[in-house]
C-alpha cells in the first residue's frame, strides 16, 4: 500500500521536466511547434509534421540504437528534443550518436531527391533541455556547430546543429519568451504567457488521464523490478567477494600460526595457499 501511495504521489507531482510527461504533452503539434519557434525564432515552423515520441531507431542488429523523446520534421529538416533530468557522464557525446542515426535516415533516395547529392541532405537539430547547467557557465543556451579550428569565421555548414538549454541559467542570453518556457519546465513557474498557460492546462489535464496514469504506473513497476534485479545481482556479487575475503583471512591466519610454530614460510604457503610473494622461506 505504501508503494502504491508513493507512486500516486509521483504521478501527481509530475511536471514537464519529466520526460514521460514531456513526451505526452509535446506530441501536440501546435505546442511542439511553438516550443521550437521559441528555441529557433529564425526558422519557419509552420510546416511542422506529426510529432513522434519515444521513437526508437536502430541502424543494425549489432549496433546500439537510440530513443528520441520528441521527434519531428519541419519541411525537410529533422528535430529531436530531449528532456534531460539526470546529469549523465556521456551527455556531451550523446548528440553525436543522435546526429548519426538521424543522418543515416536522411540518406534514403527520397530524401536525397533524384540527384542523389549529399547537398540535398536536410539539417538535423538535436536539442537537450537540461534541468541543470551542463557547462557551468550560467547560460540558458549553449549552441554548437562545426567551425574551422584555425579560423572561427569559417563555418563548415554541414547542417548539424546541437543545442543545450539550461533551466538553471542566470544570464540574460535568451528571449523573454524562451526564458518563460525554461522557467515553466524547470521551476513549474506559470506566467500570463498564453503558451505557458496552455502548457500548464495540459499538465493539469494529463493528471486526469487514466490511460497515461496506468502507463506511468507500469513504468514505475518495471523500474522497481529492474532495480530489484540489479540489487539481487549486487548482493550475489558481494557475497562471493565476501566469501573470497573470508577465505583469504583464514589462509593468512593458518599460515601465520604455522610459521610461528617454526614451519618454513614457503612450505606453510604451499600448505595453506597463502601468497607470500616478497617473503623469504
Amino acid at each position: 500500500m505504501d508503494k502504491l501511495r508513493e507512486r500516486e504521489k509521483k504521478w501527481q507531482n509530475l511536471t514537464l521536466a519529466d520526460d514521460f510527461l514531456f513526451c505526452k504533452i509535446m506530441s501536440d503539434i501546435s505546442l511542439c511547434s511553438e516550443m521550437l519557434h521559441r528555441i529557433f525564432p529564425e526558422l519557419d515552423v509552420s510546416d511542422i509534421r506529426p510529432v513522434e515520441t519515444q521513437k526508437a531507431e536502430k541502424l543494425a542488429l549489432h549496433i546500439r540504437g537510440v530513443r528520441f523523446d520528441v521527434f519531428t520534421r519541419i519541411a525537410r529538416d529533422i528535430f529531436d528534443v530531449e528532456a534531460q533530468k539526470r546529469r549523465l557522464k556521456d551527455l556531451r557525446k550523446r548528440p553525436r550518436a543522435y546526429h548519426i542515426v538521424m543522418g543515416y535516415d536522411c540518406l534514403n533516395v527520397d530524401t536525397l531527391k533524384k540527384s542523389g547529392s549529399y547537398e540535398d541532405l536536410p539539417n538535423t537539430y538535436v536539442i537537450f533541455i537540461c534541468m541543470f547547467d551542463p557547462f557551468g557557465r550560467g547560460r540558458h543556451i549553449y549552441s554548437f556547430q562545426n567551425y574551422c579550428t584555425e579560423d572561427k569565421d569559417i563555418a563548415l555548414g554541414d547542417g548539424a546543429y546541437t543545442v543545450f538549454l539550461n533551466t538553471k541559467g542566470r544570464l540574460k542570453d535568451v528571449s523573454p519568451e524562451l526564458k518563460r518556457f525554461l522557467d515553466f519546465v524547470g521551476k513549474n513557474k506559470v506566467s500570463e504567457d498564453a503558451f505557458i498557460k496552455a502548457l500548464d492546462e495540459k499538465v493539469r489535464e494529463a493528471k486526469e488521464n487514466t490511460e497515461w496514469r496506468s502507463e506511468y504506473m507500469m513504468l514505475l513497476t518495471r523500474e522497481d523490478e529492474i532495480g530489484a534485479e540489479k540489487f539481487a545481482e549486487g548482493v550475489a556479487v558481494g557475497e562471493k567477494r565476501g566469501e573470497k575475503r573470508g577465505e583469504k583471512r583464514a589462509q593468512r591466519s593458518i599460515y601465520e600460526r604455522l610459521v610461528a610454530d617454526g614451519m618454513p614460510a614457503r612450505k606453510a604457503s604451499m600448505m595453506t595457499g597463502w601468497n607470500i610473494k616478497g617473503e623469504k622461506s
